[in-house]
């Protein structure tokens, strides 16, 4: 006979128990249960940290794209003058404008060079780009008056262009050029003188930093005056561009930096771009082993990042 244990309820009331094997059977089924909604709990969580690595290429790459097509859509931009007179860099004017940190001072400032680019090499190592901070990929230059006029109190610190018609003078605040002895009519109206240099960096914040995310830098001409560097995005690994040159016969040729002569960069008509943009992290038993084809290069990756390959081609302006 089996034998039940029992438990009182109530006054004098009884009720059989459960037996072992009964007990058995609820915890097991507990478990499975349990372990079935772990499953699902996991999954989410997977499912939610792969949409937050796309979401962020997503944001981050149509961020820094931006950032590149406005300046070049504002690349050469000169105001009201249309010619230009001087044709030199700041730290040939008179009086001089020195820039700390320039990556170049032959050219620093100089508005007629409205484009310029290397191709998968660093030309400033020695000057404002440290090897230690290029990571590799093209570096695009782009020079142009900020489209939002200037006015007084002109800061002592910033470049600022005077600009009549038939010429301008860049200037530190706060006077402004005179240009009465030069019989150049009016308007005068001034802007900030902008320079950019975009290039890719191994690291965001740091090369301290662990792991290691690698961005997209650009130095501009600020406070100083000074090539100041600016983080654009974090996560953009490559970046590569190529030039429409404008041909004999009316055409348009797509070239590399390093197939544009010297005297045809004022040539150039329109520009493509290429970011590839990969996640901060890695994502577990997710393999990318794409090959991203950006211009006349192949990149071909074996990892656990998910990335991006973003591309624009940019009409100039001006």
């Amino acid at each position: 006979m089996r034998i039940r244990e029992r438990i009182s309820i109530g006054r004098g009331a009884a009720q059989a128990g459960f037996t072992l094997i009964e007990m058995m059977i609820s915890v097991t089924l507990g478990l499975i249960i349990m372990g079935a909604l772990l499953t699902v709990v996991l999954s989410s969580s997977s499912a939610g940290r792969t949409r937050d690595r796309a979401s962020e290429v997503q944001v981050n790459g149509r961020y820094a794209l931006e950032q590149i097509k406005t300046n070049l859509m504002h690349s050469g931009f000169l105001g009201v003058t249309s010619l230009f007179f001087p044709d030199q860099a700041l730290s040939a004017g008179s009086p001089a404008i020195n820039v700390t940190n320039a990556c170049d001072n032959a050219t620093v400032g100089k508005l007629s060079m409205r484009i310029w680019g290397a191709n998968d090499t660093n030309p400033f190592a020695a000057t404002c780009i440290p090897a230690a901070n290029y990571l590799g990929g093209d570096i695009l230059v782009v020079r142009h008056l900020n489209p939002v006029q200037a006015t007084a109190p002109f800061d002592t610190k910033l470049v600022y262009y005077h600009s009549a018609y038939e010429g301008g003078q860049p200037f530190v605040g706060p006077t402004v050029p005179d240009f009465t002895p030069f019989n150049r009519a009016t308007p005068y109206l001034d802007y900030l003188v902008e320079e950019v240099v975009y290039y890719v960096s191994p690291y965001t914040t740091s090369a301290a930093e662990s792991p290691k995310v690698p961005a997209l830098y650009r130095l501009r001409l600020g406070s100083g005056p000074a090539m100041v560097p600016e983080l654009v995005a974090t996560g953009v690994e490559n970046l590569q561009v190529r030039y429409g040159v404008f041909q004999t016969d009316d055409t348009v040729r797509y070239l590399s930096a390093d197939e544009v002569a010297v005297t045809d960069w004022d040539l150039v008509r329109s520009v493509q771009v290429w970011l590839l943009v990969r996640a901060s992290g890695i994502d577990q038993g997710y393999v990318n082993n794409t090959a991203y084809t950006m211009g006349a290069q192949t990149v071909t990756v074996n990892d656990n990042y998910r990335r991006l390959l973003l591309s624009a081609v940019v009409q100039l302006r001006n």
